[in-house]
Protein backbone atom coordinates (compact mmCIF):
# COMPACT_ATOMS: atom_id res chain seq x y z
CA UNK A 1 0.00 0.00 0.00
CA UNK A 2 1.23 3.49 -0.88
CA UNK A 3 -0.52 6.38 1.44
CA UNK A 4 -1.33 9.89 -0.68
CA UNK A 5 -2.36 12.65 1.20
CA UNK A 6 -4.00 10.42 4.11
CA UNK A 7 -5.20 7.80 1.41
CA UNK A 8 -4.10 4.54 1.30
CA UNK A 9 -3.63 3.20 -2.30
CA UNK A 10 -3.14 -0.59 -3.81
CA UNK A 11 0.22 -1.04 -5.40
CA UNK A 12 1.21 -3.83 -7.65
CA UNK A 13 4.53 -3.64 -7.03
CA UNK A 14 3.89 -4.63 -3.58
CA UNK A 15 1.67 -7.29 -4.55
CA UNK A 16 4.24 -9.21 -6.54
CA UNK A 17 6.89 -9.04 -3.88
CA UNK A 18 4.63 -10.30 -0.98
CA UNK A 19 4.02 -13.25 -4.05
CA UNK A 20 7.80 -13.88 -4.15
CA UNK A 21 7.70 -14.31 -0.62
CA UNK A 22 4.86 -16.65 -0.50
CA UNK A 23 6.39 -19.71 1.21
CA UNK A 24 4.45 -23.10 0.97
CA UNK A 25 3.49 -25.57 3.67
CA UNK A 26 5.44 -28.73 3.46
CA UNK A 27 1.94 -30.78 2.83
CA UNK A 28 1.63 -28.87 -0.37
CA UNK A 29 5.27 -28.69 -1.84
CA UNK A 30 7.25 -30.55 -4.62
CA UNK A 31 9.97 -32.19 -3.04
CA UNK A 32 12.86 -33.18 -4.87
CA UNK A 33 14.95 -36.65 -3.47
CA UNK A 34 18.50 -36.96 -4.39
CA UNK A 35 20.59 -39.86 -3.57
CA UNK A 36 21.67 -43.44 -3.96
CA UNK A 37 20.31 -46.72 -3.55
CA UNK A 38 19.39 -45.93 -0.25
CA UNK A 39 16.79 -43.19 -1.93
CA UNK A 40 16.09 -45.66 -4.87
CA UNK A 41 15.47 -47.91 -2.49
CA UNK A 42 17.93 -51.03 -2.52
CA UNK A 43 16.84 -54.01 -0.19
CA UNK A 44 20.07 -55.25 0.52
CA UNK A 45 18.52 -58.93 -0.56
CA UNK A 46 19.20 -58.51 -4.54
CA UNK A 47 15.77 -56.22 -5.27
CA UNK A 48 13.51 -53.54 -3.77
CA UNK A 49 12.72 -49.97 -5.77
CA UNK A 50 11.28 -46.59 -5.42
CA UNK A 51 7.72 -48.39 -3.63
CA UNK A 52 9.88 -49.33 -0.56
CA UNK A 53 11.99 -46.34 -0.38
CA UNK A 54 11.94 -44.22 2.55
CA UNK A 55 10.80 -41.86 -0.58
CA UNK A 56 7.34 -43.80 -0.69
CA UNK A 57 6.48 -43.13 2.76
CA UNK A 58 7.42 -39.02 2.77
CA UNK A 59 4.56 -37.37 1.27
CA UNK A 60 1.61 -38.71 3.53
CA UNK A 61 4.00 -38.65 6.25
CA UNK A 62 3.61 -34.74 5.72
CA UNK A 63 0.11 -34.42 4.31
CA UNK A 64 0.07 -35.02 1.21
CA UNK A 65 3.53 -33.31 -0.63
CA UNK A 66 4.41 -34.94 -3.95
CA UNK A 67 7.95 -36.28 -3.78
CA UNK A 68 10.17 -37.38 -6.51
CA UNK A 69 12.61 -39.95 -6.23
CA UNK A 70 16.02 -38.99 -7.90
CA UNK A 71 17.86 -42.07 -6.65
CA UNK A 72 20.67 -44.14 -8.76
CA UNK A 73 22.18 -46.92 -7.12
CA UNK A 74 26.24 -46.47 -6.77
CA UNK A 75 25.89 -42.86 -7.35
CA UNK A 76 28.48 -40.76 -6.07
CA UNK A 77 27.93 -37.23 -5.25
CA UNK A 78 31.29 -36.40 -7.02
CA UNK A 79 32.49 -36.90 -9.88
CA UNK A 80 35.04 -40.04 -10.16
CA UNK A 81 36.39 -41.19 -13.78
CA UNK A 82 35.19 -44.97 -13.47
CA UNK A 83 31.69 -43.82 -13.53
CA UNK A 84 29.06 -40.73 -14.80
CA UNK A 85 26.13 -40.65 -12.64
CA UNK A 86 27.49 -39.11 -9.75
CA UNK A 87 25.43 -35.71 -8.24
CA UNK A 88 26.92 -33.60 -9.25
CA UNK A 89 26.74 -35.06 -13.38
CA UNK A 90 22.87 -35.64 -12.56
CA UNK A 91 22.11 -32.13 -11.48
CA UNK A 92 20.68 -31.52 -15.15
CA UNK A 93 18.23 -34.25 -14.92
CA UNK A 94 16.53 -33.40 -11.57
CA UNK A 95 13.32 -30.99 -11.28
CA UNK A 96 14.43 -27.11 -11.58
CA UNK A 97 10.87 -26.64 -10.38
CA UNK A 98 10.69 -27.75 -6.56
CA UNK A 99 9.81 -26.49 -3.81
CA UNK A 100 12.69 -28.71 -1.57
CA UNK A 101 15.45 -30.36 -2.29
CA UNK A 102 16.63 -32.77 -0.42
CA UNK A 103 20.41 -34.15 -1.07
CA UNK A 104 21.39 -37.83 0.56
CA UNK A 105 24.77 -39.34 -0.30
CA UNK A 106 28.08 -39.73 0.91
CA UNK A 107 28.27 -43.32 1.84
CA UNK A 108 29.75 -44.06 -1.73
CA UNK A 109 31.80 -41.52 -1.48
CA UNK A 110 33.63 -42.99 0.86
CA UNK A 111 33.73 -46.86 0.57
CA UNK A 112 35.02 -45.49 -3.39
CA UNK A 113 37.70 -43.77 -2.28
CA UNK A 114 36.28 -40.18 -3.89
CA UNK A 115 39.29 -37.76 -2.26
CA UNK A 116 38.28 -35.45 0.60
CA UNK A 117 39.83 -32.08 -0.36
CA UNK A 118 39.42 -29.22 1.78
CA UNK A 119 36.89 -26.11 2.65
CA UNK A 120 36.90 -23.67 0.20
CA UNK A 121 37.51 -26.42 -2.62
CA UNK A 122 35.02 -26.12 -5.79
CA UNK A 123 36.98 -28.59 -7.58
CA UNK A 124 33.25 -31.42 -8.10
CA UNK A 125 35.80 -34.17 -8.24
CA UNK A 126 36.76 -33.82 -4.48
CA UNK A 127 34.17 -34.45 -1.77
CA UNK A 128 34.46 -30.95 -0.37
CA UNK A 129 34.30 -29.23 -3.67
CA UNK A 130 31.41 -31.21 -4.85
CA UNK A 131 29.10 -30.74 -1.83
CA UNK A 132 29.64 -27.02 -2.26
CA UNK A 133 29.44 -27.16 -5.86
CA UNK A 134 25.49 -28.71 -5.23
CA UNK A 135 24.81 -26.03 -3.31
CA UNK A 136 25.61 -23.58 -5.39
CA UNK A 137 24.71 -24.61 -7.93
CA UNK A 138 20.85 -25.61 -7.11
CA UNK A 139 20.86 -22.64 -5.00
CA UNK A 140 21.34 -20.49 -8.40
CA UNK A 141 18.94 -22.47 -10.24
CA UNK A 142 16.16 -22.20 -7.51
CA UNK A 143 17.08 -19.31 -5.08
CA UNK A 144 13.28 -19.28 -3.49
CA UNK A 145 13.23 -23.03 -3.43
CA UNK A 146 14.56 -24.99 0.49
CA UNK A 147 17.70 -27.21 0.32
CA UNK A 148 18.20 -29.91 2.73
CA UNK A 149 21.34 -31.61 2.89
CA UNK A 150 21.12 -35.42 5.00
CA UNK A 151 24.52 -36.83 6.12
CA UNK A 152 24.61 -40.92 4.70
CA UNK A 153 23.43 -43.24 7.60
CA UNK A 154 26.35 -45.51 8.87
CA UNK A 155 27.18 -49.25 7.59
CA UNK A 156 28.69 -52.00 8.70
CA UNK A 157 30.67 -52.64 5.69
CA UNK A 158 30.43 -55.37 2.99
CA UNK A 159 34.24 -56.53 2.68
CA UNK A 160 33.43 -59.30 0.13
CA UNK A 161 32.52 -55.95 -2.37
CA UNK A 162 35.46 -53.93 -1.04
CA UNK A 163 32.78 -51.93 0.99
CA UNK A 164 34.71 -50.72 4.84
CA UNK A 165 32.07 -50.24 7.84
CA UNK A 166 31.80 -46.39 8.93
CA UNK A 167 34.54 -47.13 11.59
CA UNK A 168 37.24 -48.80 9.04
CA UNK A 169 39.26 -46.94 7.15
CA UNK A 170 39.06 -46.87 3.33
CA UNK A 171 42.13 -46.97 0.66
CA UNK A 172 42.95 -43.13 1.40
CA UNK A 173 42.82 -44.08 5.75
CA UNK A 174 39.73 -42.14 5.70
CA UNK A 175 36.52 -43.09 8.05
CA UNK A 176 33.02 -42.31 7.15
CA UNK A 177 32.94 -39.63 9.87
CA UNK A 178 35.43 -37.61 7.85
CA UNK A 179 32.95 -37.29 4.44
CA UNK A 180 30.33 -36.64 7.41
CA UNK A 181 32.06 -33.90 8.37
CA UNK A 182 33.05 -32.35 5.26
CA UNK A 183 29.36 -32.36 4.57
CA UNK A 184 28.39 -30.59 7.98
CA UNK A 185 31.50 -27.61 7.11
CA UNK A 186 29.68 -26.74 3.37
CA UNK A 187 26.44 -26.38 4.64
CA UNK A 188 27.65 -24.42 7.69
CA UNK A 189 29.62 -22.46 5.75
CA UNK A 190 26.34 -21.94 3.54
CA UNK A 191 24.35 -21.92 6.57
CA UNK A 192 22.18 -25.03 4.39
CA UNK A 193 20.18 -27.15 7.33
CA UNK A 194 21.26 -30.70 7.83
CA UNK A 195 19.39 -34.11 8.90
CA UNK A 196 22.11 -35.96 10.18
CA UNK A 197 21.31 -39.19 9.91
CA UNK A 198 24.70 -40.67 10.28
CA UNK A 199 24.40 -39.65 14.33
CA UNK A 200 20.83 -39.98 14.43
CA UNK A 201 19.05 -41.63 11.83
CA UNK A 202 17.23 -44.26 14.82
CA UNK A 203 18.85 -47.57 12.89
CA UNK A 204 22.01 -48.79 13.19
CA UNK A 205 23.48 -51.47 11.84
CA UNK A 206 25.57 -52.64 14.69
CA UNK A 207 22.94 -53.38 16.58
CA UNK A 208 21.74 -57.11 15.34
CA UNK A 209 18.51 -56.71 16.49
CA UNK A 210 18.34 -53.53 14.00
CA UNK A 211 20.20 -55.44 11.19
CA UNK A 212 18.02 -58.31 11.15
CA UNK A 213 14.64 -55.64 11.16
CA UNK A 214 15.74 -53.12 9.20
CA UNK A 215 19.35 -53.45 7.44
CA UNK A 216 19.61 -57.13 5.87
CA UNK A 217 23.10 -56.03 4.47
CA UNK A 218 24.24 -53.72 6.77
CA UNK A 219 24.04 -51.12 4.34
CA UNK A 220 20.58 -50.99 2.70
CA UNK A 221 17.27 -51.09 4.09
CA UNK A 222 14.64 -53.76 4.71
CA UNK A 223 10.64 -52.01 3.74
CA UNK A 224 10.28 -51.92 7.40
CA UNK A 225 13.80 -50.18 7.30
CA UNK A 226 12.86 -47.26 4.95
CA UNK A 227 9.45 -46.68 6.68
CA UNK A 228 11.39 -46.63 10.21
CA UNK A 229 14.28 -43.84 8.13
CA UNK A 230 10.69 -42.37 5.99
CA UNK A 231 9.27 -41.32 9.95
CA UNK A 232 13.23 -39.75 10.97
CA UNK A 233 13.29 -38.04 7.58
CA UNK A 234 9.79 -36.43 7.98
CA UNK A 235 10.32 -35.03 11.41
CA UNK A 236 13.21 -33.49 10.25
CA UNK A 237 11.97 -32.02 6.95
CA UNK A 238 9.08 -30.40 9.25
CA UNK A 239 11.89 -29.18 12.19
CA UNK A 240 13.96 -27.46 9.63
CA UNK A 241 11.59 -26.27 6.48
CA UNK A 242 8.71 -24.17 8.26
Amino acid sequence: MLRINGTFLYDRRWADEEKIMETKSLSESTICCFGDSTTWGDNGCGGGGNDISWTSHLGALLGGAVVENFGIKGSRIAIKADRTDSFVERLDGIDDAADVYVVFGGVNDFSRNVPLGELGSTDAHEFYGAVDYLIRTITARSPQAKLVFMTPCKTSGKHEKDIPASDELNHLGLTQAAYVRAMLEVCDRYSVPVIDLYAQSGISPFLPEHRELYMPDGLHYSPAGYERLAHRIAAGLTAVCR
